[in-house]
């Protein structure tokens, strides 16, 4: 599971990191109105900024997600947080991708902040039978029971 924003999803799902398609500022006449073609991008830095035409507020493609003010590429912030899914320590994922042990615990720290979003986003329309969800419960009290503290 990889833990990032309903917005952030939809932003690499769609492609959205070249071409923002509504104005997130909420005093804004277009504010998450999609297609009005207000939205102009311009800079080619490791974030693309964009300008709204309607209100003239200027926002980064990472405006709203996960990875908002993160200046280290999306995909190594999504592996890092895998490899603490997987239970490597923070030290060990810090040498391999290059930074320091803070770092990786405030991308750990943003994520937990945003669990709460990211289980409504994972967990919808599932459409479970009664057994499925059994076995689910099965599994989740087995886990609790295995990993307690002693």
């Amino acid at each position: 599971m990889t833990l990032i924003l309903i917005s952030s999803l939809r932003y690499l799902q769609l492609g959205l990191k070249d071409k923002l398609r509504f104005c997130v500022n909420r005093e804004c006449l277009d504010y998450g109105v999609e297609g009005r073609g207000n939205i102009v991008g311009y800079g080619r830095k490791v974030v693309r900024r964009f300008r709204c035409k309607t209100c003239g507020s200027v926002f980064s493609a990472r405006k709203g997600t996960f990875f908002y003010r993160l200046k280290t590429d999306v995909p190594v912030i999504l592996e890092a947080l895998q490899l603490l899914l997987e239970g490597n320590s923070m030290s060990a994922i810090a040498r391999v991708k290059g930074v320091k042990q803070e770092t990786v615990a405030n991308w750990l720290k943003k994520a937990s902040e945003h669990a709460d979003e990211v289980n409504d986003l994972l967990v919808r329309d599932l459409h479970l039978t009664q057994v499925q969800v059994d076995e689910l419960w099965g599994f989740i009290k087995k886990r609790r029971r295995t990993s307690a503290p002693k």
